[in-house]
């Protein structure tokens, strides 16, 4: 596999944002106050301090936005982030914090007219000589505290109740049929050694379909797995489905008899 496109780890919640933000913000103002490059220790102004911490705050409320609207981006791909992604990122975090810094810097510290070539000369001196050594420390801390979500293989599916723990992981194949029971469902499916078993869950056949968009509605409390279907038994009026293991059959209602005997080979 190309080493740009390997998955990596992505920092996807806000709290782990503000945290990573934090860090940040702490080592840029470590590296202007404590070590004062740039002819900072030049600098003279009242509240020299405060001004200079300004810089740490401007990148922190930088990287939020940032982001931010990474999440976007992430929650497109599937929440598969790659190496390829994290490259892209980076350079355009660089672009909008460069220009956040730099309109601070110049108006606000300095208090000068923003010109072209001002801007410009900021991010070719200021940002890129400083990139070598404040991207690392980024990226170690969104390796660090990210996360990384493998996707699941082609024909399997994660089905979660609304109770704690409550997740199961299904081949497509394995799956008969969920039937709804009051506030509950009952899935019903074949396990490794070809056995039908049962699990129930707290949640709705409505949610249950968002989840596993595969299944047909055969009746107005069952959802039915079409590709374990053998055979379809009786007229419009009193009809079961039967499945391909085990001797279990659910109803099949007359408002889908006509689409489900039409899908079923």
């Amino acid at each position: 596999m190309n080493a740009a496109q390997r998955q990596i780890h992505f920092v996807a919640s806000l709290k782990t944002k503000v945290g990573v933000g934090l860090i940040l913000c702490l080592f840029l103002n470590f590296i202007i106050i404590v070590l004062e490059p740039f002819g900072t220790d030049q600098f003279e102004a009242d509240y020299r301090l405060l001004l200079l911490f300004g810089f740490g705050v401007v990148m922190f409320g930088a990287y939020i936005i940032h982001s931010s609207i990474e999440n976007i981006w992430y929650f497109r791909k599937g929440k598969v982030w790659l190496v390829s992604y994290e490259i892209i990122s980076t350079i355009l975090f660089l672009l909008f914090s460069g220009t956040m810094l730099y309109l601070y810097n110049t108006v606000i510290v300095n208090q000068l007219a923003c010109t072209l070539e001002t801007y410009r000369r900021y991010l070719l001196v200021t940002v890129l000589s400083m990139a070598p050594v404040f991207v690392p420390t980024m990226l170690y801390l969104r390796q660090k505290f990210g996360e990384r979500i493998v996707p699941l293989p082609k024909n399997s599916y994660l089905l979660t109740g609304e109770n704690k723990n409550e997740i199961l992981r299904l081949e497509k194949d394995d799956l008969l049929f969920i039937k709804a029971v009051e506030n509950y469902v009952e899935i019903c499916f074949v396990d490794k050694s070809n056995k039908v078993i049962s699990k129930t869950f707290r949640q709705t056949l409505s949610n249950v379909a968002q989840q596993l968009p595969f299944l047909e509605k055969c009746h107005r409390s069952y959802l039915v797995n079409i590709s374990n279907i053998v055979s379809i038994s009786g007229n419009s009026q009193s009809a079961t489905i039967s499945f391909v293991v085990g001797e279990k059959e659910i109803p099949l209602s007359k408002t889908y008899y006509k689409h489900l005997k039409n899908s079923v080979p």
